[in-house]
């Protein structure tokens, strides 16, 4: 018999964000003097599409369209339509959908359908019908291009956590000018019960998890799917353009990997059945094509090209290739620990060079990253000027500043005296650890094979990512010095950033990681919001928009940061320069 769920307690294991999700202390470094979170009263959509519809993984003449119906009684039957125009007066494409019921949860079906024999590079919408008489919302789509295309528009968002806050960045996306393809790099969705991460607001905005526990069993991730694509602002977002979505680890549980996570535990059945479970719900909920038969479903990379201008690769780093994380209990020495002692200095390096550093640690796996060497080779073959990798995690070098040394002395003594796990993350600071051993830093020699083969591809890339609810800007370097590429991290949705409550006055933590890392050009700490990325042939664009508070039902955004860059064929080489 299952163990019935609870909230679970606090991991005692110190990562960077479990460390600093308890600086909130006292009331002197919490946050303070923020409006209350306010509940927005949302109408529930309602009727045979109340989860709305979405479109995704485009290809040259083909897209996949999704819907998911929720029926009092008999199910009707469905047709799926494409049309040249908003009044479907010009239908190119229609076909019954078929509708099972082994994915149907608390009366919910979603749907997929892959529309074919479409136009390159043409927008289209669509939308589903019942025999009943009923008629979904419409929703735009636009295939790939194929030959010369001028210009290519990019949402990037990442970590959307529903209980946390208000999806403004999703209804910025669906009420501006409209994005070619929104590029959704994970977390898409949030494992947690009430009580677990970012959930303290969710009972004051409404916005409570369903189902209340954490995910486990594959109806738990049903129903959580089901309950975000009841929000307005994705289902706007989602009927604005075609959608291009990976997982990372909260689609599952918190730092997955192959054998496991760190929010799995033993009490919870396995870990296989827990996965196998979240990958289903993924797939049903969400307008993605699967993996070619006879391939696991977690071998999910997949490639985009954009006619002579870019090609999009999208990486699994979670499920089908990445190695346990390095536990920070293996530190082997004292976080008190003198850094200057020679014993001292040798046995951090071993840890660093030996554990962390061993080449047998991977990320991507065997086949995967020959699929990435491929797909860069055959842009670069192609002359395409830019070539992307949707990546969930940082790929950039980052290393931890010496937080002893830069913050003031009364939030050092705050911390040690009422966040003792806090203060440790302090102390082994000083010995300038990875900032976080759960993205790539935490995999170095996997790293250097993945910049290996961007080399051999001839290719200067840039890595899109997510998972840090930061903004993040990096120039990509090998060990030898080499520069191969430039990363564009965006931030949470609605996801808080690690240093979301803390009110420290003069302490500006994202200031202080540029300083300790050259190549690291912005680590913004404090906004939500998402990335619109414009590509030409001689530049690339990027726009960095932050929204006002997601605790808040109404918003402003804008422009916070604008970064230019130029492709390895310009005259001065590949560049990333801040305007």
């Amino acid at each position: 018999m299952r163990k019935k769920i609870g909230v679970k307690k606090p991991s005692t294991r110190i990562t960077r964000r479990s460390a600093l999700a308890l600086a909130g202390v006292g009331g002197t470094v919490a946050a303070c003097g923020k409006p209350a979170p306010t509940a927005r009263q949302d109408a529930a959509p309602g009727g045979l599409f109340n989860h709305g519809v979405a479109s995704g993984d485009p290809l040259q003449s083909a897209v996949i369209l999704w819907t998911a119906i929720g029926a009092d009684g008999a199910v009707p039957r469905i047709t799926a339509e494409v049309s040249g125009d908003k009044d479907f007066q010009s239908i190119v494409w229609s076909a019954p959908v078929s509708i099972g019921t082994a994915a149907t949860s608390n009366g919910i079906t979603p749907l997929k359908v892959e529309a074919v024999g479409l136009n390159p590079g043409t927008e289209y919408y669509y939308r589903f019908t019942g025999d009943n008489g009923e008629t979904s919302p419409t929703g735009r789509t636009k295939t790939l291009p194929d030959g010369h295309l001028d210009e290519l528009n990019m949402a990037i968002v990442s970590c959307s956590n529903h209980p946390a806050g208000y999806f403004h960045s999703y209804r910025h996306i669906a009420d501006v000018a409209p994005v070619d393809v929104v590029i959704h790099l994970g977390d898409y969705i949030y494992e947690y019960g009430l009580g677990g991460f970012a959930t303290k607001d969710a009972e004051a905005l409404g916005r409570v998890p369903e189902p209340k526990h954490e995910c486990i069993s594959l109806d738990d991730y049903r129903r959580r799917y089901a309950q975000y694509h009841r929000d307005p602002d994705l289902q706007d977002a989602h009927a604005a353009a075609p959608w291009i979505i990976t997982w990372d680890d909260h689609e599952s549980a918190n730092d997955s990997w192959t054998g496991g996570a760190q929010n799995h535990q033993d009490d919870e059945g396995s870990w296989a059945t827990r996965e196998a479970a979240s990958l289903s719900a993924f797939y049903e909920w969400t307008p993605t094509r699967e993996p070619a038969p006879g391939q696991p479903r977690s071998a999910f990379w997949r490639e985009f090209a954009f006619g002579d201008l870019a090609t999009l690769t999208m990486l699994e780093t979670r499920l089908s290739g990445r190695s346990k994380q390095v536990d920070w209990k293996l530190f082997p020495v004292p976080a008190d620990a003198d850094p200057n002692d020679p014993d001292v200095q040798a046995k951090v390096a071993s840890f660093t060079n030996d554990l962390v550093g061993d080449p047998k640690r991977r990320m991507l796996g065997d086949a995967q990253g020959a699929f990435v060497e491929d797909s860069l080779k055959r842009s670069v073959d192609a002359g395409q000027p830019w070539q992307l990798l949707g990546n969930q995690v940082l790929l950039a070098k980052i290393f931890s500043p010496d937080y002893i040394k830069v913050l003031p002395g009364w939030l050092k003594w705050l911390a040690k005296k009422k966040q003792p796990l806090l203060f440790e993350y302090f102390l082994r600071s000083r010995f300038s650890p990875p900032l976080n051993i759960d993205a790539w830093d935490g995999y170095p020699a996997a790293r250097e094979r993945l910049y290996d083969r961007a080399r051999r591809a001839g290719s200067s890339f840039i890595s899109l990512a997510g998972d840090t609810h930061d903004f993040n800007t990096s120039v990509l370097r090998a060990e030898d010095g080499e520069i191969v590429g430039a990363e564009l991290g965006t931030t949470g949705v609605s996801s808080p950033g690690n240093f979301a409550d803390v009110v420290a006055p003069g302490v500006d933590f994202g200031r202080l990681t540029e300083a300790k890392n050259p190549d690291t050009i912005l680590h913004d700490v404090h906004d939500t919001g998402y990335i619109r990325l414009t590509l030409r042939h001689d530049q690339a664009l990027a726009d960095y928009i932050s929204t006002t508070s997601v605790k808040q039902p109404t918003f402003t955004a804008k422009v916070t940061f604008r970064f230019a860059l130029r492709p390895a064929q310009s005259s001065d080489g590949f560049s990333l320069k801040k305007v």
